[in-house]
């Protein structure tokens, strides 16, 4: 197995890595691993994906169509559904 050596490491991230480790049960070097493996395996959601999955969490929007015309840029601009 491969190591590594963080340099720099701010002590308050030390400790709340050693807290979520105690919490979950393992040591801070499991803890280490397993935050490393999910922050390279999460797949990056679209704005539009997460925006209709907190819309279906929270109910249909208080803004119209209208409403956001003037905040899109031609470029980033994609259909959402309000």
């Amino acid at each position: 197995m491969a190591s590594i050596t963080l340099k720099g490491l701010p002590g308050s991230l030390k400790e709340k890595i050693e807290e979520m480790a105690d919490r979950e049960r393992r040591s801070l070097n499991q803890q280490a691993i397993y935050l490393l493996e999910r922050a390279v395996r999460e797949e990056v959601e679209s704005f539009g994906r997460t925006y209709r999955r907190f819309r279906e969490n929270r109910g249909p929007s208080p803004l119209k169509e209208e409403d956001l015309e003037g905040l899109r840029s031609e470029e980033g601009s994609r259909e959402v559904d309000l």
